[in-house]
C-alpha cells in the first residue's frame, strides 16, 4: 500500500473539520486521577501476534500530554460499519511475532512523583492541527526498575538426557569385579638388548575366594608305543587310576590308549560312579606295550579329544602321557603343532605329562603352550605318580576360562606387551596362581585389565600396576620370556616355512641353554 491510498482511506474515515477537531479536545485536567494501570500480563490464548509495518509514530508535543487517560481513550468513530484493514493488506506484510512469556509477569512501576501519562506507554493519539490520526499502537513495555534483578524470562533448550541411552549396570550385563579379590607380585630385569625392561606379573588369588566351579571334561590319552617300555607304561597307567580319584562327582572322563591304533574306555564321557571306576580299572590293565614297529601317531588320539561344541559353563581337558618319541619327524611336529592346534581353536586345554630325558621334551612343551596348558616332566619313574598327581591338583578347580589380559600405559610413547596371547592363555584355576609375562619400554605405571568367563557370568579384574616396589628377577624370567618369543617364532615358520625364524628362535634360546623346539 502507497501513501496516497493510505491517506484516502483514512482521510474517507474519518472526516472532522478542524473546528470540530479543536472543539472536541478535552482541557487538561489538574485533579490527580487514580486510575487502572494496564497489564501486562500477555493473553495466553494469544501465542502469536501480527505487527504492521507502519512507520514509527512521531512523538507527542509536550503540551498535548495529558493525565486523563480515560478522556484520551474516547473517541466517536461514524456509524459506518469499520474498515478492516487487514483485509485489504497483502498476506506477506503480516508477520507472526512471537510473544515470549515471563513465568513471573510483573505490573509496570509506578511512580507517583511523575506524571501517568509520563509512566505508561498506552495507545496514544497523533493531533495535527488539520486532521486527526490514529497514531501506531506499540505493545507495552515494562521497565523494570534498576534497584531490583530483572527478572530472567525462561529459555526453553532441547534436553538431550532423554535421548541418551542408559547405560546397563554390571549385574545387568552378568558381570563381577574382582579387583580387589587378586594380590599382584611384579619382577623384572633389564633387557640385554637395551629396548626396555621384561617382567613377569602373578596374580595371586584370596585363599578365601570361592568361586562357582566350571564343569570339566577329562581325556586321558595314554601312549602304549614300544619306546615307552614296559616300566614307564605300568607307572603311567597306575597314575592315571590314582588321578581318576581326584574327579569331582559332576566331572566326566575317558581313557584312549594308542600307539599306531587306538583303544577308546567309552564311546561317550562317562561320569564319576563305582560302576564306571571298575569299567576304567577293567581297561586300564589290559593295556600292553605295543610292538617294536607300532609308532605312536600323536595326531588321531588328540583329534579325538576335541568336542562339536563347547558350552559357556565346561571346559575340555586332555592329559597327554607320551615321550613324544614320534615327533622326531616333521611330518608329526606340523601335524600337531600347526593342523591340530587349528582345529582345536583352543577348545581342549591340552596338559603333557613326560619325563627330563624326553628327545622332544621342547616340541611337547609348544604343543602345549599352543592350546592353553603346560608340561611338567619328571627327572624319576618314581616321581612320575606325583607329577601326575599335582597336575590334577592344579587344574582340579577350574573357575574362569578364555581369559584376555591387557595393558594401558599412563605414558602414551611407553609400549607394553604380554604373554601369551589371548587364544593361547590358559585358564584360571581356584588357588593356583596366574602368571604373565611382559615387556615394556619404560618402568611408568600401567593398568592391566583380565577378563574371562565365569560359570555363570563374566569376570573382571582391573589393577594398578606400579615398578615402585618391584622386585628383580633371576635367570628364569629370561628363559620364560624367551621362550614366549620363540613361541612366535615358531608360528611365523608353520606360517610361511622359511627358516630364518627358527634361526633367530634357535639364537634366543642358546645362550640360556635351552633347546629349540624345531630345527
Amino acid at each position: 500500500m502507497d501513501k496516497e491510498s493510505r491517506a484516502e482511506i483514512l482521510k474517507e474515515t474519518f472526516q472532522k473539520t478542524e473546528a470540530e477537531s479543536i472543539a472536541s479536545t478535552p482541557k487538561p485536567v489538574s485533579e490527580k486521577t487514580s486510575l487502572p494501570l494496564k497489564s501486562t500480563i500477555p493473553d495466553p490464548a494469544e501465542s502469536i501476534s501480527y505487527s504492521l509495518f507502519f512507520p514509527p509514530p512521531p512523538m507527542l508535543d509536550d503540551h498535548l500530554l495529558v493525565s486523563n487517560i480515560e478522556t484520551i481513550r474516547t473517541f466517536n468513530l461514524p456509524n459506518e460499519a469499520p474498515l478492516d484493514l487487514l483485509s485489504h493488506l497483502p498476506k506477506d506484510l503480516i508477520v507472526p511475532t512471537l510473544r515470549h512469556q515471563s513465568s513471573t509477569p510483573r505490573l509496570p512501576n509506578f511512580h507517583p512523583e511523575k506524571p501517568l501519562a509520563l509512566q505508561t506507554i498506552s495507545p496514544k493519539i497523533e493531533m495535527k492541527s488539520s486532521v486527526p490520526k490514529i497514531a501506531y499502537n506499540e505493545p507495552s513495555i515494562v521497565v523494570p526498575d534498576l534497584a531490583e534483578p530483572p527478572t530472567k524470562t525462561a529459555v526453553l533448550r532441547p534436553s538431550l538426557v532423554g535421548s541418551l541411552p542408559q547405560l546397563p549396570t554390571l549385574e545387568e550385563l552378568e558381570t563381577s569385579s574382582y579387583s580387589e579379590d587378586f594380590e599382584t607380585d611384579l619382577v623384572f630385569l633389564p633387557r640385554e638388548d637395551g629396548e626396555g625392561y621384561i617382567f613377569a606379573l602373578t596374580l595371586i588369588p584370596h585363599a578365601d575366594l570361592n568361586l562357582p566351579k566350571i564343569r570339566q571334561h577329562y581325556m586321558f590319552l595314554i601312549d602304549r608305543s614300544n619306546s615307552i617300555q614296559r616300566e614307564r607304561l605300568q607307572t603311567t597307567k597306575n597314575s592315571v587310576m590314582k588321578a581318576l580319584e581326584e574327579i569331582e562327582l559332576d566331572d566326566t572322563f575317558n581313557i584312549i590308549a594308542f600307539d599306531s591304533k587306538m583303544e577308546k574306555l567309552s564311546p561317550s564321557q562317562l561320569t564319576l560312579t563305582p560302576q564306571s571306576l571298575a569299567k576304567a580299572e577293567d581297561f586300564i590293565k589290559k593295556i600292553e606295550l605295543g610292538s617294536f614297529f607300532s609308532p605312536s601317531d600323536l595326531y588321531r588320539p588328540l583329534l579325538m579329544t576335541v568336542p562339536s561344541q563347547v558350552q559357556e559353563d565346561e571346559i575340555y581337558t586332555a592329559i597327554l602321557l607320551t615321550d613324544g618319541e614320534s615327533l622326531v619327524k616333521k611330518s608329526n611336529q606340523k601335524a600337531i603343532l600347526q593342523q591340530w592346534t587349528a582345529y582345536n581353536q583352543g577348545k581342549v586345554s591340552l596338559q603333557i605329562v613326560a619325563m627330563d630325558g624326553d628327545k622332544n621334551l621342547p616340541t611337547l612343551d609348544t604343543a602345549s603352550a599352543f592350546n592353553r596348558g603346560k608340561v611338567i616332566s619328571s627327572n624319576t619313574k618314581r616321581g612320575f605318580k606325583r607329577k601326575v598327581l599335582k597336575v590334577m591338583k592344579n587344574i582340579h578347580t577350574p573357575i574362569a576360562k578364555n581369559l584376555s589380559c591387557r595393558a594401558f600405559s599412563h605414558s602414551s610413547n611407553v609400549k607394553i606387551e604380554l604373554y601369551p596371547k589371548s587364544n593361547q592363555t590358559s585358564h584360571l584355576y581356584q588357588g593356583h596362581p596366574y602368571v604373565l609375562i611382559g615387556t615394556t619400554t619404560n618402568l611408568d605405571d600401567f593398568i592391566l585389565f583380565v577378563q574371562g568367563r565365569l560359570k555363570d557370568r563374566w569376570l573382571n579384574i582391573k589393577k594398578k600396576i606400579t615398578f615402585v616396589s618391584a622386585k628383580k628377577g633371576d635367570s628364569s624370567l629370561k628363559s620364560e620370556w624367551a621362550l614366549q618369543k620363540a613361541y612366535g617364532l615358531y608360528e611365523q615358520y608353520l606360517q610361511d616355512n622359511r627358516s630364518e625364524h627358527l634361526a633367530e628362535a634357535k639364537a634366543l634360546l642358546e645362550p640360556l641353554q635351552l633347546q629349540a623346539a624345531l630345527q
